[in-house]
């Protein structure tokens, strides 16, 4: 069976998401906030990542970055396996389950996602937006420094709103914030819907741009988790099409032949060998009837 993996890949651009365990407070004890922020820096210098955006709250955190190689796996287990817990004090799993990652389109969706990472402070009613420049745990403050902490992309965060790598930019930027901000719980929601749930955030197009690439880079890959069963189903597809095609079938033979023909029955039984592809998937995919009657014909064989 196809082994299972993180999606990977140089220039991947991601939002890192996790909480404190049981949905602790986990930032708020001693230092363990500043422990962690130093474990971000430290990592991100030491992967070679860009960072755009960063925030820390009592029991979560956001991050977006950018890797430059295919390496977040190791920069995440080196940051909040090791060091973190190292800086704090804290041992075993202090993070519920694993982290997040979900890929962004860093033309046009990475802005949205950078403002509402530093709008979360607000949306916790910790401050205004106009008090984010004292919220210290967030990549917000530091933007403002003349010259910012290298480990930060100052340049391109403000270039994705046409904006100048400046103070006077940061102004503008933060003009930009107070109108994005949403205090609608209903548009809130929909907001958290976009940036926090799924695998992908971008186009329909650009999404499936890079199923067909990340499918043709890892034929061999299984997709983890729920959010993935169309990364998956991509790739189902392009086997069902490759079989197709070494067959000298077109979708017109799927349609008029007998949903129990060899041909198809044989497709089947490499996908079942190959992948995780249901039998619903597969009796819709090759016109073979209802799902029951593929695990018959493949059992029968």
């Amino acid at each position: 069976m196809p082994r299972k993996q993180r999606i990977e890949y140089a220039g991947a651009v991601y939002h890192v998401i996790s909480r404190g365990n049981y949905r602790k407070d986990l930032f708020t004890v001693g230092n363990s906030g500043k422990a962690f922020e130093k474990a971000i820096f430290e990592v991100v210098e030491r992967c070679r990542w860009e960072l755009y955006a960063y925030v820390i709250l009592s029991n979560h955190y956001h991050i977006a970055v950018k890797t430059v190689e295919p390496n977040l796996v190791v920069g995440m287990k080196c940051t909040f396996a090791t060091r973190f817990n190292r800086y704090s004090g804290e041992c075993g799993h202090v993070f519920q389950g694993r982290y997040k990652s979900i890929l962004i389109d860093e033309d046009h969706s990475l802005l949205g996602l950078i403002n509402y990472i530093h709008l979360n402070p607000v949306r916790a009613n910790l401050c205004q937006v106009s008090e984010l420049k004292a919220y210290e745990l967030s990549s917000y403050p530091k933007y403002w420094m003349r010259k910012p902490r290298k480990e930060l992309n100052r340049r391109r965060m403000l270039s994705l709103a046409d904006l100048p790598d400046s103070i006077g930019g940061m102004r503008r930027y933060t003009a930009l914030l107070e109108l994005s901000e949403e205090g609608d719980l209903k548009k809130r929601e929909e907001l958290f819907k976009r940036y926090c749930r799924g695998w992908y955030i971008g186009s329909a197009k650009s999404k499936m741009k890079l199923c067909k690439i990340l499918n043709k880079d890892n034929a061999q890959v299984e997709w983890e988790g729920v959010d993935l069963k169309e990364l998956n189903r991509q790739r189902w597809e392009n086997i069902a099409e490759r079989e197709m095609k070494r067959l000298n079938k077109t979708q017109t033979d799927i349609v008029v032949s007998s949903k129990g023909t060899k041909w198809k029955i044989a497709i089947a039984q490499h996908l079942r060998n190959k992948t995780t592809a249901s039998n619903p998937w597969i009796a819709e995919r090759l016109n073979m009837g209802h799902p029951s009657r593929v695990s018959n014909l493949l059992n029968n064989r």
